[in-house]
């Protein structure tokens, strides 16, 4: 998988604000961020939060380009479409995904231990599962779509 380059970022501010005809400091104040945080994004000694992303974005007029997840369109910024998604949000999915599960899976099993008529037969069980595995999925796929 592609890693998000914090010189593509980087070219991608400077030419949307020097497009625009902001200063530095006109983009900082507009975008609500320090004056020293636009000068390393576009330096690109970092690499900005998703969020501080899209208040750039949202200023420098290529909020359109942005989709749901913070990916850049392909067609109008090239490789820093597919890795935006990709690099920032991943790790978050993961942890996300796994602590929810895990705590369904504690629910589900604290509601079965002090049910004392609840499942019973083996059918029912079954088919409570399949449930709440169907609302799990369904959770994580509008939350990641």
């Amino acid at each position: 998988m592609n890693q998000l380059n914090k010189e593509e970022v980087s070219v991608l501010v400077k030419q949307g604000r020097i497009a625009k005809g902001y200063t530095q400091q006109q983009l900082a104040d507009m975008a609500g961020i320090s004056l020293r945080s636009v000068q390393r994004i576009e330096n690109a000694e970092v690499l900005p939060r998703m969020y501080t992303l899209k208040l750039l974005a949202e200023n420098l007029g290529f909020t359109e380009d942005l989709n749901l997840h913070g990916n850049i369109v392909p067609n109008t910024q090239g490789r820093v479409a597919e890795v935006i998604q990709q690099s920032i949000n991943k790790p978050r999915q993961i942890i996300l995904s796994s602590g929810i599960g895990l705590s369904l899976i504690l629910a589900v099993a604290a509601f079965l231990s002090q049910s004392a008529t609840f499942p019973e037969t083996s059918f029912e069980l079954f088919v409570f599962l399949l449930i709440v595995v169907l609302i799990y999925a369904t959770l994580l796929f509008k939350m990641w779509k």
